[in-house]
């Protein structure tokens, strides 16, 4: 009977192999599944995240528009946010920020090396001014050009 009990014991080691491979795929598959269902989440949440920022701008353009009498016109919906803004110089909230500011480098001749600069002549004094010239084909003056003397209300 030993060729029935070696048969057996192959029968349940193969058996138990396949239940040991079935458990390692299904485990595979779970992992899997619990990795796509995280990145898928994530990607919601950006994708919520842009949404909601999208609906609060919708809002306050909607906002801005109402506040005008309902005239939608580029000023209105500008954007008036701190990033279309164009700014320069140190601001509040950017004047501690712990960074020290060093002078920019200047590349070429040093500073020291660099003759001054003679300072300009000044300038004479301007000539008299010369009186109007007429046009090479201008008409002469005649006194019936010349309508000061009339008056209008009549």
């Amino acid at each position: 009977m030993s060729s029935a009990e070696d048969r057996y014991r192959a029968a349940i080691s193969t058996m138990e192999a396949a239940a040991r491979e079935q458990d390692e795929q299904r485990g595979l598959r779970e992992r899997r599944v619990a990795e796509a269902q995280a990145e898928a989440r994530a990607g919601m949440q950006q994708e919520l995240a842009a949404a909601q920022k999208y609906a609060e701008h919708m809002d306050e353009l909607n906002k801005r528009k109402q506040s005008a009498g309902g005239w939608a016109t580029e000023k209105t919906l500008a954007d008036k946010s701190r990033e279309a803004l164009m700014e320069f110089g140190v601001h509040e909230e950017e004047a501690d920020t712990g960074y020290t500011n060093y002078p920019t480098p200047s590349y070429g001749t040093p500073a020291a090396a660099v003759p001054p600069r003679p300072e300009p002549a000044p300038e004479p004094p301007p000539a008299a001014p010369e009186p109007p010239r007429r046009g090479r084909h201008a008409r002469p003056l005649d006194d019936e050009d010349d309508f000061s003397s009339t008056s209008w209300l009549v």
